[in-house]
């Protein structure tokens, strides 16, 4: 409408008169000006500093609540920190830090080794890795309550609780059940942290704007991780835990000065703060009438935020909250089964197999910093392409990096391709390629899609349960990891995360829609019109109306719901 009345200098009749005049005045300027391309140069709603202010109170409270995933962040790579550091010495070590007189001993870090209170071995130590992933099991399932009952915003507020316990227990544990528990904590907090920051940014940010600012919070996760390892190489272990502990605390002070997600306001009946709170996100400058009718109207016919167990009740017996479950949980478990945790592993030990006698933490500084530029890269790209395009692609060269990578494992286990045997760079450019196209689309796109997907009234107990069972299943693939290498081998490892991999780019084609600048309500649509096939008539047209098992059926009801 904006747009026929700009070319026609019109104004529809839901625009001010003052608006209507300011139109017509900034039109007559600009032909009297001469300028040939006045109408394409033509902002409507707004001048370029409105518009900057309207991104800003979009991408403050987004920030805020992301500081959310930094702390994860920083306690997804505290294991890599914390694990070397409590290791027992070798024979003579401590002497030969601490007595030799070819070393400068300014150079010796003191803390670092006498402040080890106990040691831990091998299987001590997958434990404290472990249980930080039982930690999210239970962290997805309570965010899944917290969400319906207290709003996005408390949610958070209230999951930095066991965040701030969790570094606190780390830092003066003195044992490994001190240990166990604070890292137990820390994953509960991280996976609760999830779900509520994905569906907060969701729901305060218009369609144009969503794919990028709830793509924030991949790179701040990336930053937590890799700031984890800078710090750890320096810092002592229990000082690093303690320097992450403000981080909770900040979040919960940033977000104080927001209101909650209008879509939830409105559930819960609070009209007034509904439209206050859309203001605030929009800023006061832009009419939000219209905008605010949509919410509305999306949630009109809608319960209001429904209880725990009510809610698993109308998930499984009601097809619009099945299905877009089921897809999207497919998609998590095809994106865990890439291999990108286990991949992680062999990162390190391959760049230090190039890097020669490189330093451990060195190392893990290069692919924390390699993992960030995708991440990095994920922001422009998701701005500009589609969700589907970027899936694709990543997945593709994910699988294409896996491919040749167990070809080169093979050709080392064997001596049967000569020609990988000699390419010693082709791992490095392979292990490379793979951690820069996994943010850039499968390990990060189906995070976005747990605000776009599921229904507002049931967003956050559906993504609380989505992570659960994401985490769930990433222990699963941790866990059976050393038992695949035994029985497959290494290579056959890789071609498993690869045919995975090759699985996710059939399955996106096949299955999931395309939400780009979607609003919400056409995306929640879709859902619910997937598997309704109006039935031609015979007497209208002279094709036959297809049968229920018919191919016809699967390929239309496949192609409009994913175009």
């Amino acid at each position: 409408e904006y747009t026929s009345a700009s070319l026609n200098i019109e104004c529809p009749l839901h625009i001010s008169n003052g608006l209507a005049t300011d139109v017509s005045r900034e039109k007559s300027k600009k032909q009297e000006s001469g300028d040939s391309n006045s109408v394409q140069s033509f902002e409507p709603w707004t001048d370029s500093d409105s518009y900057a202010a309207n991104i800003y109170c979009q991408l403050l409270p987004v920030l805020a609540a992301n500081i959310g995933s930094l702390s994860s962040g920083l306690a997804l790579g505290y294991s890599a920190v914390l694990l070397p550091q409590l290791r027992p010495d070798e024979a003579g070590l401590y002497e030969l830090f601490n007595n030799s007189q070819l070393l400068n001993q300014t150079y010796i870090n003191y803390s670092t080794t006498r402040h080890r209170p106990y040691t831990i071995d091998l299987e001590e130590g997958s434990w404290i890795a472990g249980i930080f992933g039982l930690g999210a099991i239970f962290g997805g399932l309570l965010s899944a309550f917290l969400g319906n009952r207290y709003g996005r915003k408390m949610s958070l507020i209230l999951l930095a609780i066991p965040d701030i316990l969790g570094w606190l227990l780390v830092a003066s544990s003195q044992n490994i059940g001190m240990m166990l528990a604070g890292r137990f904590l820390a994953g509960f907090a991280a996976a609760g942290y999830s779900p509520n920051i994905q569906i907060f940014v969701g729901e305060i940010t218009q369609p144009q704007h969503r794919g990028w600012l709830s793509g924030l919070t991949v790179p701040i996760t990336a930053i937590g991780v890799l700031t984890m390892y800078v710090v750890g190489s320096w810092l002592p272990w229990h000082f690093a835990a303690a320097s992450c502990s403000p981080a909770p605390i900040l979040m919960v002070i940033c977000l104080m000065f927001y209101w909650d997600s209008p879509y939830w306001y409105a559930h819960s009946g609070m009209d007034k703060i509904a439209h206050e709170a859309l203001e605030q996100f929009r800023g006061s400058d832009t009419n939000n009438d219209q905008e605010m009718f949509q919410i509305f109207q999306y949630i009109k016919g809608d319960s209001e935020s429904v209880w725990f167990v009510e809610g698993l009740v109308k998930l499984f017996t009601e097809k619009k909250y099945l299905k877009p479950f089921v897809i999207l949980n497919s998609l998590f478990f095809l994106m865990l089964f890439s291999g990108k945790f286990a991949i992680n592993f062999y990162a390190v030990e391959i760049v230090q197999h190039f890097g020669g006698n490189m330093n451990e933490y060195l190392s893990a500084v290069i692919i924390a910093f390699i993992s960030l530029i995708g991440s990095l890269l994920f922001i422009p790209l998701v701005k500009r392409f589609s969700r589907k395009m970027l899936l694709i692609f990543s997945s593709f060269v994910m699988g294409v990096s896996l491919l040749l990578l167990g070809f080169c494992m093979y050709s080392h286990s064997y001596h049967s391709l000569q020609v990988l045997s000699d390419c010693d760079w082709l791992p490095m450019i392979c292990i490379v390629s793979y951690m820069v196209a996994a943010p850039m689309g499968l390990c990060s796109i189906p995070f976005i899609y747990i605000a776009e997907f599921y229904p507002s009234e049931m967003r956050s107990l559906m993504g609380g349960l989505t992570i659960a069972l994401s985490n769930l299943e990433l222990f699963i693939v941790v866990k059976t990891f050393p038992n695949l290498e035994e029985l497959i081998g290494d290579h056959g490892v890789f071609w498993l995360y690869a045919f995975s991999c090759f699985c996710a780019i059939i399955f996106t084609l096949s299955y999931v829609p395309e939400t780009k600048d979607k609003e919400l309500a056409k995306v929640e649509d879709k859902f619910a019109k997937l598997g309704k096939v109006n039935r031609a008539s015979p007497w209208v047209t002279p094709l036959p109306s297809p049968s229920v098992g018919s191919v016809r059926k699967l390929h239309f009801k496949t192609h409009l719901f994913t175009k």
